[in-house]
């Protein structure tokens, strides 16, 4: 267990999922694909049982370069791999009070208002996936998913405000997991904790069980769970440990941040992470996280 400083957010752990989802390439663009999870999918799966917050993120279509400077970039970016955005175009973080819960997101629950009241809408389905991401060639029915389990360390709460963000993935991989993670929440982020600019920072640490997040959620027979969907899994989490979440109002907001401390903290990535890189995603906000006690009432 990780000794964790006093100024972390303390709160009994929700079990955290990033999906991370490839587009169906055969019908969609990106930008058709952004439309099509945020648009349409979302209104479907935000109704999953007892789900306790529900975000999409989808990579920018502006380049990091432009955003920062590509002097910057190279600045920032330890041997990062060339090739990681063709594995997704988007992943949801959802957020369910423990395993279980998880495992029981998509039971039918009466939420349909009718005159005598909420019943069970038999107009609920989750069958578009197919057609919004990456299909499995010999099972129509079935998509490719890549759902893996995370564990957050809340370094500053998020606080959105009523414009788009600057938001930033901060992908990496350790060299040494245990003492890595250990520096990251103590050295690391005791720096990053006194951005004033910082609008929010989280800190995710992938699971070591691959299958964390895919057991019970997706029957055994399912192309997750077959060879090739654990070899893709494999494939996919070799790249890192973990990431942070940034949040800033703009991007000069952030390289201001990191100007001042980026010797500092650019020693400290040097000494644990075999690479790291940033992705700037757009954050679709479409269940506000709750990290309180349940609320005894249907809650979204």
């Amino acid at each position: 267990m990780i000794s964790s400083p006093e100024w972390l957010l303390s709160a009994e752990e929700l079990f955290k999922v990033f999906a991370f989802l490839k587009r169906n390439t055969d019908l969609l663009s990106h930008d058709d694909y952004r439309a099509a999870h945020v648009g349409y999918h979302c209104g479907q799966s935000r109704r999953l049982k007892d789900i306790r917050g529900y975000l999409v993120n989808v990579w920018s279509n502006t380049s990091l370069g432009t955003r920062l400077g590509e002097e910057w970039v190279d600045a920032l970016n330890i041997n990062a791999p060339e090739d990681f955005l063709h594995w997704w175009d988007g992943f949801p973080e959802v957020y369910f009070d423990n395993q279980e819960a998880w495992v029981n997101a998509m039971m039918l629950e009466p939420t349909r208002a009718t005159a005598e009241g909420l019943v069970v809408d038999p107009d609920w389905a989750l069958d578009d996936c197919p057609r919004i991401f990456d299909p499995v060639p010999d099972r129509p029915q079935e998509f490719k998913p890549c759902h893996l389990r995370m564990h957050e360390h809340v370094l500053l709460p998020v606080l959105r405000t009523e414009c788009k963000a600057f938001k930033l993935m901060h992908f990496f991989k350790l060299k040494d997991v245990t003492g890595g993670k250990q520096t990251l929440v103590s050295d690391y982020a005791s720096v990053v904790a006194k951005w004033h600019e910082c609008q929010g920072c989280i800190v995710n640490f992938r699971d070591s069980d691959l299958d964390a997040a895919m057991r019970g959620f997706y029957p055994e027979e399912s192309w997750g769970h077959s060879p090739a969907g654990q070899a893709h899994r494999t494939e996919f989490c070799g790249f890192f440990d973990g990431a942070i979440e940034y949040h800033f109002l703009n991007s000069e907001d952030f390289l201001n941040a990191r100007r001042r401390d980026h010797e500092a903290l650019y020693a400290i990535e040097q000494r644990i992470f075999s690479s790291c890189w940033y992705v700037e995603v757009d954050e679709n906000l479409v269940v506000l996280p709750n990290r309180n006690p349940a609320p005894a009432f249907y809650f979204r």
